[in-house]
């Protein structure tokens, strides 16, 4: 694949713009433009034209990583499982990781008082899940993932294995409330949501902005050069590490009032700063 760009030394200042996954690169289906991802990914093409970098940071494994990169015709750095997970676009990755006890305990819970959520992670290459009868089953928009997922064995499982994520799939109505149930566990994780029906548990040295700082003293990028835009609670972390933050209309105002500005999409953001 075309290697479009590398963050390395130049005399030119690098324009970094990272963009969360869902509900911002991948609009919201409640979006007004039908063609908002289509005009999102030709506002980034026409952003690394121009000499800007692009990186993605999401709540994402590194397994979405591919699809990315084919759909916008270079590498990028990605950055997946809320931080917990970096693929740079050299190929290299780095790796943060849970005890995979805390997933086995809380699958535990979830099944001992028959709850209606599902409590998932990636293990061995595979989708494990604590049930596969419960929310989202049901769901239209989850339909297509279900050849895909295998319903965890606790009793062979290895409490010590690692795993980058833990996401919890809830109903929305019920969403703070399990949220407020986990903490009172206190696993060893930052828990956060990454939508109106998902809850994520990561390793306590990850999120999208430690992950994002990382970059760029690895990089030597400046922070004045760094543009950020989400939309969920989980890009909260990206938006206190620069002013040039940009968070979608359609977020939870409690998430837009973190951010410096608010825009409609992607595109959007690419023309203010093109001043197309």
């Amino acid at each position: 694949m075309k290697k479009d760009w590398e963050f390395q030394a130049s005399d030119k200042p690098i324009r970094l713009l990272i963009s969360d996954l869902d509900g911002t690169l991948y609009p919201r289906k409640e979006s007004a433009n039908p063609h908002q991802r289509e005009d999102n990914f030709k506002a980034v093409k026409r952003w690394v034209e121009q000499g800007n970098k692009f990186a993605v940071a999401t709540a994402r494994g590194l397994h979405h990583y591919p699809v990315i990169a084919e759909a916008l015709g270079f590498d990028i750095n990605f950055i997946g499982g809320n931080g917990a997970a970096v693929r740079l676009e050299t190929g290299e990755t780095i790796i943060k990781q849970l005890p995979c006890s805390v997933y086995i305990d809380l699958c535990r819970k979830v099944i001992d008082q028959d709850l209606n959520v599902s409590v998932t992670t990636g293990l061995n290459n595979q989708w494990i899940w604590s049930r596969t009868d419960r929310y989202p089953r049901g769901v239209p928009a989850y339909d297509s993932i279900w050849d895909s997922v295998i319903q965890a064995d606790l009793k062979t499982m290895d409490p010590t294995a690692g795993v980058e994520r833990i996401q919890i799939f809830v109903p929305p109505a019920q969403r703070d409330e399990f949220r407020a149930f986990i903490q009172k566990q206190n696993y060893p994780g930052i828990i956060t949501t990454s939508d109106q029906d998902m809850i994520d548990i990561g390793p306590l040295n990850s999120s999208k902005g430690i992950s994002i700082l990382e970059l760029c003293e690895r990089f030597k990028l400046d922070q004045d050069h760094l543009i950020v835009v989400g939309d969920s609670e989980n890009d909260i972390p990206m938006f206190e590490i620069t002013q040039h933050s940009y968070c979608i209309d359609l977020a939870e105002a409690r998430v837009a009032a973190r951010a410096a500005h608010t825009v409609s999409s992607v595109a959007e953001v690419i023309s203010l700063l093109l001043n197309e």
